[in-house]
């Protein structure tokens, strides 16, 4: 693991506390099953990080594993998506985010989906 993520583990320590709201903002959620493979770059280094939301319920794990999409950043954006210091869809445009469609979806359509998890994330460490 990098250990510039070390930085957001009081964010990460705080999103897991807060499991009323994460739960309730999460309902919107309900009966869709979608999976991340998160790549965070950084000197040549890499971090995979794969996110399930299924049927509500966010899942975590270490490592890559098959996944709806991939997610590709540098690991400093990923933190400020985290701290709240950029917004997901503007560092999209931007090109400071990669998006890969696994499932025939357009890749837009996965953008947009995580962009609101990304949104929930960042309201509930405000």
């Amino acid at each position: 693991m990098n250990p510039k993520l070390l930085s957001i583990i009081p964010k990460l320590v705080k999103l897991s506390l807060n499991q009323w709201q994460v739960r309730r903002l999460l309902e919107q959620y309900k009966g869709i099953n979608r999976s991340c493979q998160l790549i965070l770059r950084d000197d040549g280094d890499e971090t995979a990080i794969w996110i399930g939301i299924e049927d509500g319920e966010v899942k975590v794990k270490i490592g890559k594993y098959p996944a709806t999409t991939t997610v590709t950043m540098d690991v400093d954006v990923f933190i400020d998506i985290v701290k709240g210091r950029v917004d997901f869809r503007t560092a999209l445009w931007h090109g400071a985010i990669q998006i890969e469609s696994h499932d025939g979806r357009p890749w837009s359509y996965h953008a947009m989906l995580w962009a609101g998890f990304w949104d929930m994330v960042a309201q509930i460490l405000r």
